[in-house]
């Protein structure tokens, strides 16, 4: 499948797709439940907040075990670790992010990060693997109302490239993700990414398990 020429910009999540960073972030918050409040963190009860920003974690851990998180000095205590694995280990970038980044540049495709982490994480992560360049925008979820599944990040990127959602292609790991993608009105292609879990990616109209699988459609 190759799409027609309306399409002109990418609008990239982050976590995920762009970089392998959700196995780090899962081990550090399930680290930190056992030490501060001996809950072992379930990963079902964790994944429903991948792609969405911390409030739907906040909101997920408050249903389910009663704790007020948002305030809690354990948050502070999880995103320090997170930092720490991240200088131990590294960033890592998914497998042929770079090579697929350099070709949707040469054949003129306007790209944007559009993810729910903090402006000032999307650059520590972009600027970590070398691929900030690529990227005319970087837009943070947390500047808008709604998270994901809403729309509401996708079309913020969108309106700061100055392009109509039809003209848009989302790229998305995560359930909430694609949803949000397909309420934005873009054509969504949802990334199989094993480290982020059995994610359901049916919202997507076009499903990779390969980055280089872009180059017959894109």
């Amino acid at each position: 499948m190759t799409l027609n020429s309306t399409k002109k910009y990418i609008l990239w999540d982050m976590d995920g797709t762009l970089l392998d960073s959700e196995p780090q972030h899962y081990r550090a918050w399930k680290r930190i439940f056992e030490e501060e409040f001996g809950i072992e963190l379930d990963w079902e009860l964790y994944k429903p907040c991948i792609g969405a920003t911390a409030p739907v974690l906040d909101g997920i851990i408050r249903e389910n075990y009663g704790i007020d998180f948002e305030s809690h000095p354990a948050k502070a205590r999880c995103s320090a670790m997170i930092r720490a694995i991240e200088d131990e280990e590294g960033f890592r970038p998914v497998k042929g992010i770079h090579e697929i980044l350099e070709y949707l540049t040469e054949k003129g495709y306007v790209m944007a990060v559009a993810s729910s982490s903090s402006i000032d994480y999307i650059e520590r992560c972009t600027g970590g693997i070398g691929i900030r360049k690529y990227f005319k925008v970087l837009f943070s979820g947390m500047n808008v109302a709604h998270s994901k599944p809403a729309p509401d990040t996708f079309l913020g990127a969108a309106e700061a490239l100055g392009a109509k959602p039809e003209e848009c292609v989302v790229m998305e790991d995560s359930e909430n993700g694609t949803k949000a993608g397909r309420a934005a009105g873009m054509l969504t292609i949802g990334y199989v990414n094993p480290g982020s879990g059995d994610q359901d990616l049916s919202a997507a109209e076009i499903r990779i398990h390969d980055m280089s699988e872009l180059r017959e459609i894109l």
